[in-house]
């Protein structure tokens, strides 16, 4: 697993007067947790993004202060503008490296179901499942290979893949992936 490095700097502007840091391309944070005090920080808007991109929004990160320290943090809430999806505002949870962590992770499919045909649909229920981890088993994605699935045999989230130092938490029934039947209404001839 690679780190996922972002940097900061200490933010003095509070209040209302931080649409100027947003203006120019920064996006005001606020650092707090494990042995550390709330501390409000700014980070570039590109690199956020791409750190994201990159890792998604369940991964340790490597925040770097200038001046400062380093944390280990995890992102905790993230606020977009409605019309432009815009970063607002970020919060970052600093952890503890020896702690358990709670995070919601995302699942994605590979593979194509064997029975798949005309009048089936594979339907994604849930996007992502809660897990309890280390935070540096904290896996970006959880793959599922779906070939096996059919109409009467879901995957749940008991049926996801067993990775070293992850407990998934969610309900064990619930199902991820399941196949439903389309129904295709036939036009009548004119």
């Amino acid at each position: 697993m690679s780190v996922l490095k972002l940097d900061a700097r200490p933010r003095t502007i509070t209040g209302r007067k931080v649409r100027l840091l947003r203006n120019q391309g920064w996006v005001p944070v606020v650092v707090y947790g494990n042995n550390v005090s709330s501390t409000n920080l700014q980070i570039q808007a590109r690199s956020l993004d791409r750190t994201l991109h990159q890792g998604g929004s369940s991964q340790l990160m490597e925040l770097s202060v200038e001046g400062g320290g380093t944390h280990n943090v995890l992102v905790r809430d993230i606020q977009r503008h409605p019309v432009t999806h815009a970063y607002m505002h970020a919060d970052f949870y600093a952890v503890n490296m020896t702690e358990t962590q709670e995070v919601s992770v995302q699942v994605v499919s590979t593979g194509r179901p064997e029975v798949l045909v005309a009048g089936l649909m594979v339907l994604q229920p849930l996007d992502s499942v809660e897990i309890r981890a280390l935070p540096a088993d904290i896996p970006a994605v959880i793959e599922v290979d779906i070939t096996d699935l059919d109409l009467d045999n879901p995957v749940t989230i008991a049926d996801l893949p067993a990775i070293e130092g992850v407990e998934y938490i969610s309900e064990l029934d619930e199902p991820v992936f399941n196949m439903i039947p389309v129904r295709i209404e036939e036009e009548e001839e004119e």
